[in-house]
Protein backbone atom coordinates (compact mmCIF):
# COMPACT_ATOMS: atom_id res chain seq x y z
CA UNK A 1 0.00 0.00 0.00
CA UNK A 2 2.96 2.31 0.56
CA UNK A 3 5.15 1.45 -2.42
CA UNK A 4 4.38 4.58 -4.45
CA UNK A 5 3.30 7.67 -2.59
CA UNK A 6 2.27 10.50 -4.89
CA UNK A 7 2.16 13.81 -3.03
CA UNK A 8 -1.51 14.34 -3.89
CA UNK A 9 -2.49 10.99 -2.37
CA UNK A 10 -0.48 11.77 0.76
CA UNK A 11 -2.26 15.10 1.15
CA UNK A 12 -5.65 13.45 0.57
CA UNK A 13 -4.88 10.80 3.20
CA UNK A 14 -3.87 13.49 5.72
CA UNK A 15 -7.02 15.51 5.05
CA UNK A 16 -9.19 12.41 5.34
CA UNK A 17 -7.50 11.37 8.59
CA UNK A 18 -8.12 14.83 10.00
CA UNK A 19 -11.74 15.10 8.89
CA UNK A 20 -12.76 11.52 9.47
CA UNK A 21 -11.05 10.51 12.63
CA UNK A 22 -8.83 12.97 14.39
CA UNK A 23 -9.57 12.94 18.12
CA UNK A 24 -9.14 16.72 18.24
CA UNK A 25 -11.61 17.19 15.40
CA UNK A 26 -14.05 14.78 17.01
CA UNK A 27 -13.99 16.89 20.16
CA UNK A 28 -14.50 20.00 18.05
CA UNK A 29 -17.50 18.45 16.26
CA UNK A 30 -19.14 16.50 19.08
CA UNK A 31 -20.34 19.42 21.21
CA UNK A 32 -21.67 21.60 18.34
CA UNK A 33 -23.45 18.57 16.88
CA UNK A 34 -25.01 17.83 20.27
CA UNK A 35 -26.04 21.47 20.66
CA UNK A 36 -27.66 21.44 17.22
CA UNK A 37 -29.59 18.29 18.12
CA UNK A 38 -30.59 19.80 21.48
CA UNK A 39 -31.82 22.95 19.75
CA UNK A 40 -33.98 20.79 17.46
CA UNK A 41 -35.52 19.20 20.58
CA UNK A 42 -33.66 15.92 20.05
CA UNK A 43 -32.48 15.79 23.66
CA UNK A 44 -31.76 12.06 23.90
CA UNK A 45 -29.87 12.17 20.60
CA UNK A 46 -27.79 15.12 21.84
CA UNK A 47 -26.85 13.35 25.07
CA UNK A 48 -26.07 10.13 23.19
CA UNK A 49 -23.82 12.01 20.73
CA UNK A 50 -21.63 13.26 23.56
CA UNK A 51 -21.86 10.02 25.53
CA UNK A 52 -20.91 7.72 22.66
CA UNK A 53 -17.93 9.79 21.54
CA UNK A 54 -16.47 10.50 24.94
CA UNK A 55 -17.02 7.11 26.55
CA UNK A 56 -15.57 5.27 23.56
CA UNK A 57 -12.51 7.54 23.69
CA UNK A 58 -12.08 6.84 27.41
CA UNK A 59 -12.43 3.06 27.06
CA UNK A 60 -10.15 3.08 23.99
CA UNK A 61 -7.43 4.88 25.97
CA UNK A 62 -7.67 2.26 28.73
CA UNK A 63 -7.36 -0.54 26.15
CA UNK A 64 -4.43 1.20 24.46
CA UNK A 65 -2.68 1.55 27.82
CA UNK A 66 -3.21 -2.14 28.62
CA UNK A 67 -2.08 -3.38 25.19
CA UNK A 68 0.73 -0.78 24.89
CA UNK A 69 1.51 -1.72 21.29
CA UNK A 70 4.10 0.43 19.53
CA UNK A 71 3.40 2.13 16.23
CA UNK A 72 5.07 1.00 13.00
CA UNK A 73 8.81 1.63 12.89
CA UNK A 74 10.37 3.96 10.30
CA UNK A 75 12.76 1.07 9.61
CA UNK A 76 9.86 -1.03 8.31
CA UNK A 77 7.42 1.41 6.69
CA UNK A 78 7.36 4.95 5.34
CA UNK A 79 6.02 7.22 8.08
CA UNK A 80 4.82 10.71 7.22
CA UNK A 81 4.77 11.98 10.82
CA UNK A 82 6.15 10.14 13.85
CA UNK A 83 3.55 9.53 16.58
CA UNK A 84 4.34 8.69 20.20
CA UNK A 85 1.04 7.28 21.46
CA UNK A 86 -0.02 3.64 21.58
CA UNK A 87 -1.13 2.00 18.36
CA UNK A 88 -3.83 -0.58 19.14
CA UNK A 89 -6.69 -0.01 18.52
CA UNK A 90 -6.51 2.89 16.07
CA UNK A 91 -7.99 5.93 17.78
CA UNK A 92 -8.84 7.59 14.46
CA UNK A 93 -10.81 4.55 13.35
CA UNK A 94 -12.64 4.23 16.68
CA UNK A 95 -13.47 7.96 16.77
CA UNK A 96 -14.59 7.93 13.14
CA UNK A 97 -16.77 4.87 13.52
CA UNK A 98 -18.37 6.06 16.73
CA UNK A 99 -19.01 9.68 15.67
CA UNK A 100 -19.66 9.41 11.92
CA UNK A 101 -21.26 5.98 12.32
CA UNK A 102 -23.59 7.36 14.99
CA UNK A 103 -24.58 10.26 12.71
CA UNK A 104 -25.18 7.82 9.85
CA UNK A 105 -27.34 5.54 12.03
CA UNK A 106 -29.19 8.49 13.52
CA UNK A 107 -29.81 9.87 10.04
CA UNK A 108 -31.23 6.53 8.91
CA UNK A 109 -33.48 6.32 11.97
CA UNK A 110 -34.73 9.90 11.74
CA UNK A 111 -34.93 10.24 7.94
CA UNK A 112 -38.39 8.78 7.39
CA UNK A 113 -40.26 10.88 4.85
CA UNK A 114 -37.22 12.79 3.60
CA UNK A 115 -36.27 13.27 -0.03
CA UNK A 116 -33.91 10.78 -1.71
CA UNK A 117 -31.13 13.36 -2.12
CA UNK A 118 -31.25 14.02 1.63
CA UNK A 119 -30.83 10.32 2.33
CA UNK A 120 -28.00 10.35 -0.21
CA UNK A 121 -26.13 12.80 2.02
CA UNK A 122 -25.83 9.98 4.54
CA UNK A 123 -23.22 8.41 2.28
CA UNK A 124 -20.74 11.11 3.41
CA UNK A 125 -20.34 9.93 7.01
CA UNK A 126 -20.35 6.33 5.80
CA UNK A 127 -17.54 7.17 3.37
CA UNK A 128 -15.52 8.74 6.20
CA UNK A 129 -15.85 5.55 8.25
CA UNK A 130 -14.82 3.30 5.36
CA UNK A 131 -11.82 5.34 4.19
CA UNK A 132 -10.21 6.41 7.47
CA UNK A 133 -8.75 2.94 8.14
CA UNK A 134 -6.84 2.58 4.86
CA UNK A 135 -5.62 6.18 5.20
CA UNK A 136 -4.06 5.36 8.60
CA UNK A 137 -2.17 2.42 7.11
CA UNK A 138 -1.14 4.42 4.04
CA UNK A 139 0.33 7.16 6.23
CA UNK A 140 2.33 4.60 8.20
CA UNK A 141 0.55 5.41 11.46
CA UNK A 142 -0.89 1.94 12.06
CA UNK A 143 -0.58 -1.72 11.24
CA UNK A 144 -3.53 -3.45 9.57
CA UNK A 145 -4.36 -5.17 12.87
CA UNK A 146 -4.55 -1.78 14.66
CA UNK A 147 -7.10 -0.61 12.11
CA UNK A 148 -9.09 -3.85 12.23
CA UNK A 149 -9.08 -3.65 16.03
CA UNK A 150 -10.37 -0.08 15.77
CA UNK A 151 -13.20 -1.16 13.49
CA UNK A 152 -14.09 -4.06 15.80
CA UNK A 153 -14.00 -2.02 19.00
CA UNK A 154 -15.70 1.01 17.44
CA UNK A 155 -18.36 -1.16 15.81
CA UNK A 156 -19.02 -3.01 19.04
CA UNK A 157 -19.26 0.23 21.00
CA UNK A 158 -21.58 1.75 18.40
CA UNK A 159 -23.78 -1.36 18.42
CA UNK A 160 -24.12 -1.26 22.22
CA UNK A 161 -24.82 2.46 22.06
CA UNK A 162 -27.51 2.01 19.42
CA UNK A 163 -29.19 -0.70 21.50
CA UNK A 164 -29.19 1.64 24.49
CA UNK A 165 -30.52 4.51 22.36
CA UNK A 166 -33.36 2.44 20.89
CA UNK A 167 -34.30 1.09 24.32
CA UNK A 168 -34.39 4.60 25.81
CA UNK A 169 -36.20 6.03 22.79
CA UNK A 170 -38.92 3.39 22.91
CA UNK A 171 -39.51 3.78 26.65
Amino acid sequence: MQKKQPRSLQVAAHVLSTIAGSAVLMNILVVPTALLLWKRHLRLEAVMTVGISWTSALVRKVIQGMVDRPRPSPLLVHITKQKRSESFPSGHVVASLDFWGWLFALGMILSKGTRPWQKGLLSLPALCVVLVGPSRIYLGDHWLTDVLGGYLFGGGWLSLSLRLYLALRNR
